[in-house]
C-alpha cells in the first residue's frame, strides 16, 4: 500500500527532478525574501482506508494543487507503525495562497469525497525557522522529530539545530531537505522533518561527527523528544519558492 500512496503523492503534487546535487543549500522563501506560511497536517483514515484517501487526492486535487503558484510543497509520509496515518508538511507562499488552495472547487470536492474514510484530521500552524533543501532530488527516507524545548534554552537550541541542518543540506550528499518549525501557539515545541536520499544516507548522517556533536549540545535542552519513522517514501523536492 505505501508504494501506491507515495507514488500518488509524488506524481500528483510535487515538482522535482530525479537526481540530487550537493552544490548548494537552498532556502524556500517568498518572492519578497520572507518565510512562507507553514503548517503540519495529520490525516488519519479509518482502518485500511488511507490508500483510498490518497487516491481521491490524486484524482481530484493534485492537478489543481500543482498549478497553484502559491502552493509551494505538500510533503506527505505514512507512519511506519500506523499505516492509517499520513503526516504532511505544507508550505504556502502566504495566507492568501493557502486560502486559494483550501477554498478551491477541487479541494471542496476532495474534502467531501474523503469524508467517509476520514477518522481524524489535525492542522497545526507553525512558524518556519529553517526550510532548506537541495535544488533537485527524490527522497526515499523521511524522519520527523518533535522536541519540547526548555524555554530558557529555546534560542540556543534553534541556533544550533538551524546551523547544523543548513550545513548538512549544503555539504552532505544524501541529505536532501531539512525543515525546522516552531508551533505558533506553543513556540517551545519544535517540529522537524528530515528528508534523505535513502535509508543508507540517513544512517550515514546519524553516524556523522557533526550530528553526534549536535545531539551532545542539545540533549540537555529539551524535556521530551519524539522521533517518528515512516514507510519508504517517494518525495520529489519542490521547485516553487526555492531561492537558488
Amino acid at each position: 500500500m505505501h508504494k501506491i500512496i507515495s507514488k500518488i503523492l509524488s506524481a500528483a503534487i510535487f515538482i522535482g527532478g530525479t537526481f540530487f546535487t550537493t552544490a548548494h543549500a537552498n532556502p524556500i522563501k517568498t518572492p519578497e525574501g520572507n518565510m512562507p506560511r507553514v503548517q503540519w497536517a495529520t490525516v488519519e483514515s479509518t482502518t485500511g482506508n488511507l490508500e483510498k484517501i490518497s487516491e481521491i487526492g490524486a484524482r481530484v486535487l493534485s492537478k489543481t494543487s500543482a498549478g497553484e503558484t502559491g502552493t509551494y510543497a505538500l510533503y506527505g509520509v505514512v507512519e511506519k507503525d500506523n499505516p492509517d496515518l499520513m503526516r504532511l508538511l505544507e508550505i504556502y507562499e502566504s495566507n492568501e495562497a493557502y486560502r486559494i488552495h483550501s477554498t478551491s472547487e477541487a479541494f471542496q470536492q476532495y474534502r467531501a469525497e474523503r469524508f467517509p474514510y476520514l477518522k481524524n484530521l489535525e492542522i497545526v500552524p507553525v512558524n518556519a525557522i529553517v526550510l532548506e533543501q537541495k535544488i533537485d532530488g527524490v527522497g526515499k527516507c523521511v524522519t520527523t522529530h518533535t522536541y519540547n524545548v526548555n524555554p530558557a534554552d529555546l534560542a540556543k537550541f534553534q541556533n544550533l539545530i538551524s546551523a547544523e541542518y543548513r550545513r548538512a543540506v549544503k555539504e552532505d550528499d544524501g541529505v536532501l531537505g531539512m525543515f525546522v518549525t516552531a508551533e505558533t501557539v506553543n513556540p517551545n515545541v519544535i517540529r522537524t522533518m528530515e528528508i534523505f536520499a535513502d535509508e543508507s544516507a540517513r544512517e550515514n548522517y546519524i553516524k556523522s561527527a557533526a550530528y553526534k556533536n549536535l545531539t551532545r549540545q542539545i540533549e540537555s535542552m529539551f524535556a521530551t523528544e519524539i522521533e517518528v519513522a515512516y514507510l519508504p517514501a517517494n518525495i520529489s523536492l519542490t521547485k516553487k519558492g526555492v531561492v537558488k
